[in-house]
């Protein structure tokens, strides 16, 4: 292991903009954790102490040296990104690339845009939606509501994420217009209203931040696997309102 001690400000550099990345992109907060102490533990650090939270990252590269703090403002799931950035720190624990090719890597993704663009994301949205209308045994009556449905509510999310800071808004408003396109659809074409509403939801039910929170849960991490579990539960219930509002109204 090289043991030579880098600059102070290279190593965090290096360190926190890595775990910035992993944690915007939806990574667990264990996962983050242990890339950081690996990182600035190969490269002159072993003592290095880290916590990361939801919306925090603190680090220090010593028991008595300062504590950097980063604040995490927006948060999404991009498994590539958390890809790259575990590569970069294989790569660098081997010896393959220098610290500064590492921080230089590092930034690219940060800075990088999103590899899809949204038009394309409204499509998954729809075949998704579409698949677990098949899975759940959907009517055939049911299949162009539920790909509109799902693409309609996926780009109200989207947009209204990017648009406001405030959370369970968008939620909310994509399930009711979700909920307004099924049950049109049942009024003019018929088919079964409740597995059209369930299928095209699928695609903004927080299925990944359930799965890091019962994870960060097991592994001890409980602050931020309650916290991540109370985010999803929230938007679950945000889902379920919007539906409930729209099924009230045509009763």
């Amino acid at each position: 292991m090289n043991q030579q001690h880098y600059p102070k400000e290279l190593v965090q550099e290096i360190v926190m903009n890595a775990g910035l990345v992993l944690l915007e992109a939806g990574s667990e907060a264990f996962r983050v954790e242990d890339t950081m102490f690996r990182m600035a533990k190969h490269l002159g650090y072993p003592n290095n102490q880290c916590y990361v939270s939801s919306t925090i990252i603190n680090f220090a590269l010593d028991i008595d040296d300062n504590i950097r703090v980063y604040r995490v403002k927006k948060r999404d799931t991009n498994l590539g990104d958390i890809h790259y950035v575990n590569n970069v720190s294989r790569m660098l624990e081997k010896g393959q690339i220098t610290a500064e090719e590492a921080l230089k890597r590092i930034r690219t993704i940060h800075e990088s845009p999103l590899p899809y663009s949204l038009p394309f994301k409204m499509m998954a949205a729809g075949l998704i939606s579409v698949f677990f209308l098949y899975l759940f045994s959907g009517v055939k009556e049911d299949i162009i509501a539920t790909f509109i449905a799902g693409a309609i509510g996926y780009c109200i999310v989207e947009l209204l994420h990017s648009w406001t800071s405030v959370k369970f808004i968008a939620e909310i408003v994509a399930a009711c217009i979700i909920a307004l396109i099924a049950v049109c659809n049942q009024m003019l074409l018929g088919g079964v209203l409740n597995i059209a509403i369930i299928s095209a939801v699928m695609p903004i039910v927080p299925g990944v931040l359930i799965t890091n929170a019962i994870q960060d849960l097991f592994l001890g991490q409980l602050l931020v696997g309650i916290s991540k579990g109370l985010e999803a539960t929230f938007t679950s219930i945000a889902i379920g309102v919007g539906v409930g509002i729209v099924l009230l109204i045509f009763s």
